[in-house]
């Protein structure tokens, strides 16, 4: 594929995941608070703490679309119909399996999930819930396959504007759903749906878009088998610290400060979703760059980082500055007041998460993610560790501390210097250079603006009027700092402004 047909493709795809991160949180913090407030507390921390179980038991799906994706990228540059199609049926066997694993364990699980803590509902009830919740996502693995054919070779954006049109359209069913004050049930039979509706769409597009998938093949590729079992381990590590803390948190402490913990990450994971998606989009031709030797891969790395650590810092130090008066403002009830160490562990963590990524990129499009097995292991085991022990003794904020410190001691230690060794060949120190460099700034406009906030708006608290207007303000103003401060400081910035203005206007 050539050079800018591959830029417009991710420039499209850009542009719809980057528009959906910005709607679908917009439209899920009113959902949310009008969900609390109907149903409760306790409610909304029991279908929190069972979407995180679910996560576990559908660990496979992104694992899968990891692994097929690697090994597609090649021959789907190469037009290669015939190879495409023989990883294609290897793999379509083990998805269909697999979905009939998760159907099985679901009923298992669902069985002793109320177990767990003092549940709001009865018994039966509980077990329902978890079923209706899970078994849509076991049904997908029937369906899936084609789709990641279509995002392996970068035409993602044709299946993704109607993914996210089915997301927006469920976010407005439940809004709707929980104003009309319907059941409990409505709920799970909407989020189901959507399930269901975004896999059968999308496998439909994708086979016409490459009605040659319908072909049988006597043989079959195992390359997938072996590759998923890796991705399997890697996946595992990632829910180990990301979608651990609310089943901890339940388990020490009940459903409702599960429901205040699942209020802060909804409001860090969806605000971090904005960065991190723009910065996923490109992951797939991202991909197909480490098949062009021609191409200077560490300087689009370098490029790719400066973007990465600019939108986090920006998203950070707003979280941070905003986050304990936004917080009761949005839920209208004081329990879900957020200290301000909290509130710095949050914003740590999302500055982590979004600039990790160009590394993460680089290490799973090169396959290296089988490299990283040992290191999933050890990430998963701390950070349960950190999580169990900590949130015994210090509640919610021992969470956040765990993952900022199992990231920090064993993921960043380790994927760096694994990508730069194996994948440019340059000492890893110039990426702890880049990265504490860029904390250090994201830590200085923080105070500065945190000092700023309290000392001339922080009034604005009082009315969510004044607030979102002050809010903005406040965005707008972190935005010129750190735009100015990257833009004089840093070369691989103004290379990438100048990359993004050739974009637009249309050149190769």
């Amino acid at each position: 594929m050539e050079a800018n047909t591959r830029t417009r493709y991710s420039f499209y795809n850009f542009l719809v995941s980057t528009i959906a991160a910005v709607i679908l949180p917009l439209i899920g913090f009113v959902k949310v608070s009008f969900f609390v407030r109907l149903y409760g507390s306790d409610i909304n921390g029991l279908q929190l703490t069972i979407a995180q179980v679910i996560t576990f038991l559908n660990i496979c799906e992104l694992a899968y679309s990891l692994a097929f994706r690697q090994l597609l990228y090649k021959p789907l540059a190469e037009n290669d119909h015939e190879e495409v199609n023989r990883i294609y049926t290897g793999a379509r066997r083990i998805f269909r399996i697999t979905g009939c694993v998760m159907l099985v364990c679901s009923v298992l699980v669902a069985l002793i999930f109320p177990n767990l803590s003092e549940s709001p509902l009865s018994y039966w009830q509980t077990t329902g819930t978890f079923l209706l919740l899970a078994c849509p996502y076991g049904i997908s693995y029937f369906l899936m396959g084609p789709n990641f054919v279509i995002m392996a070779d970068q035409k993602e954006y044709k299946i993704n504007i109607w993914i996210q049109s089915i997301s927006i359209l469920r976010m407005l069913l439940m809004i709707t759903a929980i104003f009309m004050k319907m059941p409990f049930i409505t709920i799970l039979i909407i989020e189901g749906a959507n399930i269901l509706c975004a896999n059968f769409l999308a496998r439909r597009i994708a086979l016409r878009t490459y009605p040659w998938l319908h072909e049988e093949k006597d043989s079959k590729d195992h390359q997938f088998a072996d590759k998923a079992g890796y991705a399997v381990v890697q996946r595992l590590s990632e829910l180990a610290t990301t979608q651990t803390d609310n089943i901890v948190i339940t388990g020490f402490m009940g459903y409702a400060m599960s429901s205040v913990f699942g209020s802060y990450s909804y409001l860090s994971d969806n605000i971090g979703k904005i960065t991190q998606t723009m910065i996923q989009s490109p992951m797939n031709s991202f991909g197909n760059l480490f098949n062009d030797k021609s191409v200077r891969s560490y300087d689009v790395f370098a490029e790719f980082f400066n973007f990465a650590s600019f939108m986090s810092t920006i998203v950070a130090c707003e979280i941070f500055i905003v986050m304990p008066q936004f917080m009761p403002l949005w839920m209208r009830n004081s329990l879900y007041q957020a200290s301000v160490p909290i509130c710095f562990f949050v914003s740590c963590n999302i500055f982590y998460m979004t600039t990790r990524q160009p590394v993460m990129i680089a290490r799973d499009t090169n396959g290296l993610y089988v490299n990283a097995k040992n290191n999933a292991y050890l990430l998963a085991a701390v950070k349960i560790i950190l999580s169990v022990l900590l949130v015994s003794q210090f509640g919610l904020l021992g969470a956040v501390v765990a993952t900022t410190v199992s990231y920090l001691t064993v993921d960043f230690t380790y994927n760096p210097k694994l990508v730069y060794d194996r994948v440019f060949q340059l000492p890893v120190q110039r990426y702890y250079r880049m990265f504490v460099l860029r904390f250090l700034i994201g830590l200085t406009v923080g105070a500065a603006g945190y000092l700023g906030w309290h000392q001339f708006i922080a009034y604005s608290s009082s009315s969510l009027t004044h607030f979102v207007i002050s809010a903005l303000i406040l965005g707008i103003c972190i935005t010129i700092v750190v735009f100015v401060l990257y833009y004089a400081l840093f070369r691989s910035f103004r290379n990438l402004l100048s990359r993004i203005l050739s974009v637009l206007k249309g050149r190769k």
